[in-house]
């Protein structure tokens, strides 16, 4: 994760929502609409968010799906002053992914 970007709560998450999410290879795959955050405390709890992404236009990669779920895990990098999360696989990758609902998703809340 970017240095400019150290999440200490819950609600440093939420600041996410409205960022573009972008490839490795620089292609923008959606916006986060949501965060679901796990029921642990932090520090507990970093590393296993869920970001909502609407994919608009790159839905296509998705199998159409109007929303998808992208792990905290693949996060690359957080560009604050740029609205933007970078994360650590290629467009090429993205696809052959589910990107679905977690089947874990009642252990997770919104805020």
């Amino acid at each position: 994760m970017s240095a400019t970007w150290n999440p200490a709560t819950h609600d440093d998450y939420n600041i996410l929502k409205g960022f573009d999410v972008y490839s490795a290879d620089d292609e923008k795959l959606g916006t986060i609409k949501d965060v679901l955050h796990p029921r642990e405390e932090m520090p507990m709890a970093r590393g296993k968010h869920y970001f909502k992404v609407e994919p608009g236009m790159m839905k296509k990669l998705f199998s159409d799906q109007e929303e998808i779920f992208v792990p905290e895990r693949l996060v690359q990098t957080v560009r604050s002053e740029d609205h933007r999360v970078d994360l650590e696989v290629t467009k090429d990758w993205v696809q052959g992914e589910d990107w679905a609902t977690p089947s874990d998703v009642d252990i997770y809340h919104r805020s």
